[in-house]
């Protein structure tokens, strides 16, 4: 490993279980850290509309921040998207307020505001809320993401409830909805990995209709590695197996802008809590290109889950070319 684990002060959300992250002070920038990253995901829904919302900041050692946001058009099968615009980050009490072109967030301990504009004039001005526990990966907050090499710190508020107006074509719609706020970041010492060539992952968030919040991750470097982290309804945390992500793809489709070959969604199935869950991309063309070429889409999840019916609206984020060689 490039870092040595070190536990953080005892966390009030679960003071029982030994953590290497603190869900309120890691709001804050980490030291030596690269690909310091604040990301929020959003599905919402006006009176005839749906939109995904993306909005993300990344902090760089050396480098000033920058800030993306996309707003995924659902019922046109847009996606306007802004990126790559220079951002400052500033502390604020227990929270942060970042600051570019195309983006105004602020947050502290429970409520966040974000206020963006693409260059073409289309914007969002949102209210979150957060609602629940925080989901821990890995159930302490740290793993290795890459061949067991790259650590990794994450957490995330899976649950935030929002309101707004989403403005597309100079029309304001009035929103409400669920976003997921994510919190991750990598040691500068492992840095070598993610320059390696080998490294792509897929993250897929899943909050479903029955209590249960899912995250899947599938890393890929050498070899494959997938598993899911589900927080429970009651609060409790479990991580579980998942079939190879990379085997259980569906329609292919290659992209006009990157020349790479993206899946349209996924076949996931966790055997130990008897889910099989199809999550499907809602459009092709939900991409960004700084950094990685990466895919940040909004999904609807349909399937069971402990056998039950379940569906949901989440998101999936691909990072790096999946090196996908059939199209079908």
């Amino acid at each position: 490993m490039g870092t040595n684990f070190q536990a953080k002060p005892d966390n009030i959300e679960r003071p029982n279980r030994p953590m290497f992250i603190d869900p309120i002070g890691d709001l804050q920038p980490q030291v030596g850290m690269m690909g310091d990253s604040w990301f929020i995901c959003a599905t919402l829904e006006a009176e005839d509309r749906e939109f995904g919302i993306l909005v993300h900041y990344i902090k760089k050692p050396t480098l000033s921040g920058t800030s993306t946001i996309a707003i995924a058009d659902i019922s046109t099968s847009r996606y306007l998207l802004d990126e790559a615009k220079e951002a400052d980050y500033e502390t604020v009490g227990q929270g942060f307020k970042v600051s570019s072109d195309n983006l105004k967030w602020s947050a502290d301990a429970t409520t966040m505001a974000a206020q963006g504009k693409t260059d073409a004039g289309d914007s969002f001005d949102l209210k979150l809320k957060r609602q629940g526990p925080t989901i821990a990966y890995n159930g302490t907050g740290s793993f290795p993401l890459i061949d067991n090499k790259l650590t990794t710190y994450e957490y995330g508020f899976p649950r935030m409830d929002i309101t707004g107006i989403v403005t597309v074509d100079g029309k304001n719609y009035p929103v409400t909805g669920n976003g997921w706020f994510d919190r991750q970041w990598f040691p500068v010492a492992d840095a070598s990995t993610l320059a390696s060539g080998d490294t792509r992952w897929i993250w897929i968030s899943m909050p479903l209709s029955k209590g249960e919040v899912v995250a899947v991750w599938s890393a890929t470097g050498k070899q494959e590695h997938s598993w899911a982290d589900i927080l429970h309804a009651d609060g409790s945390h479990t991580i579980a197996d998942v079939d190879p992500i990379s085997e259980n793809m569906f329609g292919i489709w290659t992209s006009s802008k990157s020349n790479i070959n993206w899946p349209s969604g996924w076949n996931v199935t966790i055997p130990s809590v008897n889910a099989k869950l199809k999550i499907t991309i809602d459009f092709q063309g939900q991409e960004t290109f700084e950094g990685f070429h990466r895919i940040e889409s909004v999904t609807h999840i349909q399937g069971t889950y402990n056998g039950e019916e379940v569906t949901g609206r989440g998101c999936g984020e691909i990072v790096g070319d999946p090196q996908i060689k059939e199209i079908y």
